[in-house]
């Protein structure tokens, strides 16, 4: 049974945006603590956030990127395995925003996506999880191939590094989020934990724009089953870069979110990026 209240969370580099400012008090908003890992400084961190050195969890020296796309998400990704196994904490990816406190009183916290496949955004596991221990094994170093990497994908890989496996940043993007997680809970049947689609992923990713639609979603929009929305921070970020200006559109559900929270803490969120 999990007793912290604390949520935690990776971000690197960029200064908070209204995205990350609004997903940030939101969770105080819910009774959360809120810890930030972070390598140096973050500009836009809203006050009551505490920011600290990601190294205390996992120290890899320079962050590992993934080689294609640059991606910290491969650091990431390994970053919340290594938190689950020095801390009580629940991982919260920065485009979360909670609509209501998360449930802290079983030991396991994650959301089915899709029909088939679950998320990491909200993600608590035990330390003797069976999953946990196999998404352990990966680490900066490890060269091989994706566990869920089959057929003829797999002999497309194995031929490329002449049977001698990739180093772990050549794999492909997201190759230990989401798909090693619903491999593991699958395998070790951890996966019947999983909370419904409802619970964080009501809003589809193919659907993101909806956060940037005026006159759509609000924060009053979802029936008390959804517990968090996820905003999918990517692609929200691009449609509104490329269809408002970077500007956040008025009337939408990331303007009303940022109003709220601006309000109830007397922050004042940035609406461009």
């Amino acid at each position: 049974m999990s007793t912290s209240n604390t949520v935690a969370t990776f971000w690197y580099g960029a200064p908070f945006g209204p995205i990350e400012q609004v997903s940030a008090l939101s969770m105080l908003d819910a009774g959360h603590k809120l810890v930030v890992y972070t390598r140096g400084t973050i500009d836009g961190v809203p006050p009551g956030i505490d920011v600290r050195d990601a190294a205390e969890i996992l120290d890899t020296g320079d962050i590992v990127r993934h080689r294609k796309t640059g991606s910290v998400a491969l650091y990431s990704d390994l970053f919340r395995y290594a938190l689950f196994n020095k801390t009580d904490h629940t991982w919260v990816d920065l485009d979360i925003v909670a609509l209501r406190p998360l449930p802290m009183d079983k030991p396991y916290l994650f959301g089915y996506e899709s029909a088939d496949e679950v998320n990491g955004a909200v993600l608590r596991l035990p330390r003797q999880s069976p999953a946990l221990a196999e998404l352990s094994k990966f680490t900066v170093d490890t060269r091989g191939y994706p566990p869920t990497l089959q057929g003829l994908r797999r002999l497309k890989y194995v031929a490329r590094s002449f049977g001698r496996g990739l180093p772990i940043s050549q794999w492909p993007w997201g190759s230990l989020g989401p798909r090693a997680l619903t491999h593991f809970l699958g395998k070790t049947g951890e996966i019947s934990n999983a909370l419904g689609i409802e619970a964080f992923y009501p809003v589809p990713f193919q659907q993101a724009a909806r956060f940037a639609t005026p006159d759509d979603l609000s924060l009053d929009s979802f029936p008390e089953p959804v517990l968090a929305v996820h905003l999918w921070g990517k692609a929200l970020r691009q449609h509104i870069s490329e269809h408002h200006g970077g500007r956040v559109p008025s009337g939408s559900f990331l303007e009303k979110a940022a109003n709220h929270y601006a309000t109830r803490f007397d922050f004042d969120i940035s609406v461009l990026f």
